[in-house]
């Protein structure tokens, strides 16, 4: 049972593009990073190319969702994907004339963060038509545990190629993952038709349609208004904290902050997969209000861990938390949006999710120059204080 629905071609088609996309933008990335970090020698030039990326797949995340919900999301995503290939094949040839200077990067990177924002939505709004309701939280179990998979062994893949074999060679490799996950998004076949048809009007009109049915939605807008919480709270405490933990505690040494990391990403691959064996959230509330608990006391651990091993036990148990809670929700999201909405209200549910990256960032910085242990007690503090009104919420 537990392998059934890579039985079924559809999902088994979304599933492997899926998995070899996250595996060819993580090595985009780190590809890109590493090469323009070699060539210019400037931070200043590296955060200008990965801005470049990020800023359209930001602005951008909405009007992906617009779209998705206009055209068959197959055709989108196809269609997406082929731009991300064409634009790492660019990467590939300046690479081969040696000609990656920063403007013409720059302008690749805007291109793939645009085809980003539209991909994304197209994917997951594809699900439904692949799947009935009930084997949607399974279906999201197997989508992010080959997400965080992918996240492990596309860097990895990127640096064995960039060290055997080269710019060129391994730009040129990234680019046939690409295409490799355009052609399993062409063998998908929807199976289940939409419940209803495109929407109509401009895409302004169809942006607000998709906004007023989230804000509308109670359970919705409660639920887009906590991951954004969490995702505030959580995400700078963890990417910068742990560094400076690290250095502070743990002697500096990479080795460690390594297994920090790992750690959080063992414990969400645990988590997506335990959520595997749940049933249908009722309301996304509850589940969220107890992940806020559970992150704010993990949160509140790491201000006053002494050792590196049980700082790596709070970052997993926090993984296991937020992949297990993650997919529930997603699921149960899909479940309550109509088809037609699909893509306007994904996109809504990750730009929750990414949206005060940059702020929770910021804030981290400036509260560790303060102090390290303020950092970790005020992000935990905040994230305890969500817990009623989330627990709340679902009673209502």
């Amino acid at each position: 049972m537990r392998g059934s629905l890579l039985r079924r071609p559809g999902f088994r088609w979304l599933w492997l593009g899926q998995t070899l996309l996250f595996g060819g933008v993580q090595f985009w990335f780190v590809a890109v990073t590493w090469l323009m970090l070699q060539r210019t020698g400037s931070g200043t030039s590296l955060a200008l190319v990965l801005m470049a990326a990020a800023l359209p797949r930001g602005l951008l995340l909405l009007l992906g969702g617009v779209l998705s919900d206009r055209h068959p999301p197959r055709t989108m995503a196809v269609r997406a994907g082929w731009i991300l290939a064409v634009a790492t094949g660019v990467l590939t040839l300046l690479a081969s004339r040696d000609a990656l200077d920063l403007g013409p990067v720059l302008v690749q990177a805007a291109v793939f963060g645009a085809a980003e924002a539209c991909l994304y939505p197209a994917a997951l709004a594809l699900l439904p038509r692949l799947l009935e309701d009930r084997h949607l939280g399974r279906a999201h179990a197997w989508l992010q545990g080959s997400e965080q998979i992918s996240n492990v062994a596309g860097p990895a893949l990127a640096g064995l190629s960039l060290a055997v074999a080269g710019a060129t060679a391994a730009l040129a490799l990234d680019t046939v993952l690409l295409l490799l996950a355009v052609g399993c998004f062409v063998q998908v076949r929807p199976s289940l038709a939409a419940a209803a048809t495109a929407p109509t009007g401009g895409l302004g009109q169809g942006l607000r349609e998709g906004i007023a049915f989230a804000w509308g939605h109670g359970a919705i807008r409660t639920g887009l208004t906590l991951i954004a919480m969490i995702n505030l709270a959580v995400l700078g405490p963890v990417v910068i904290g742990v560094v400076e933990l690290v250095t502070q505690r743990f002697g500096g040494d990479a080795a460690s902050y390594g297994w920090l990391q790992a750690a959080y990403g063992v414990g969400a691959l645990v988590g997506v997969w335990w959520a595997g064996r749940f049933g249908a959230l009722a309301h996304p509330g509850g589940a969220l209000g107890w992940l806020s608990a559970g992150l704010g006391a993990g949160l509140l651990g790491l201000a006053v861990a002494g050792q590196w091993w049980t700082a790596a036990a709070l970052l997993a148990a926090m993984g296991i938390g937020g992949g297990l809670v993650g997919v529930l929700a997603t699921a149960w999201l899909q479940r309550e949006t109509p088809a037609p909405l699909q893509g306007r209200v994904m996109a809504l549910a990750m730009l929750a999710g990414v949206a005060f990256d940059p702020l929770s960032q910021a804030l981290s910085g400036v509260l560790i120059d303060i102090s390290l242990p303020g950092l970790f007690l005020a992000a935990g503090g905040s994230l305890l204080l969500t817990v009623p009104f989330a627990l709340r919420s679902a009673r209502g």
